[in-house]
């Protein structure tokens, strides 16, 4: 069991707001991708469209504070392990950085109100679509990174060691 301490606390803190931020942002791509958007922009939005943007605006701010917090206590422990996260675990996170600000730049851009982003309404199913498909990637990847880190004993296991390398062989081919 980790020791419950006050770095343990704002870890789980951390995690916690990063979680909400991303179901928020998540959550209302989904909504408005699956429910409103066939009626067009104004069903997504109508006059609250500023509410949205406030929260796609604090949810990407709670995103990117936690997420770096989180990646740098990732290597933090890494290191003072005396373990090196491989190549990998670099190449995917950098893969799914990318894509989160996608989506975030996505959800920010859909939500504004400048000539820009009325254009990128023009095309509303699309851009959600992509977030969409952004926001799925993300899952899968943070779902493989997290085979990478926090490892037990138990993961000395045969069984632990063969399922590794069943990733390894996913990732490097």
């Amino acid at each position: 069991l980790p020791i419950f301490d006050g770095n343990l606390v704002v870890r789980i803190v951390s995690r916690a707001f990063h979680i909400i931020a991303a179901v928020i942002i998540g959550g209302g791509i989904f909504y408005m991708r699956a429910v409103l958007a066939d009626s067009g922009p104004d069903a997504c939005f109508g006059s609250r469209r500023a509410v949205w943007a406030k929260w796609v605006a604090t949810a990407t701010f709670l995103l990117l504070v936690s997420g770096f917090f989180n990646v740098f206590a990732i290597f933090r422990d890494a290191k003072a392990a005396g373990e090196k996260l491989p190549v990998a675990y670099h190449i995917l996170f950098t893969v799914k950085l990318i894509l989160a600000l996608v989506v975030m730049f996505i959800a920010a851009i859909l939500a504004g109100k400048t000539p820009a982003a009325d254009r990128f309404r023009l095309n509303m199913r699309r851009w959600l679509n992509i977030a969409w498909n952004s926001v799925l990637a993300i899952i899968v990847i943070g779902a493989i990174l997290r085979m990478f880190h926090g490892r037990t004993p138990a993961d000395d296991r045969p069984e632990a060691a063969a399922a590794a390398h069943f990733t390894a062989e996913l990732i490097h081919g």
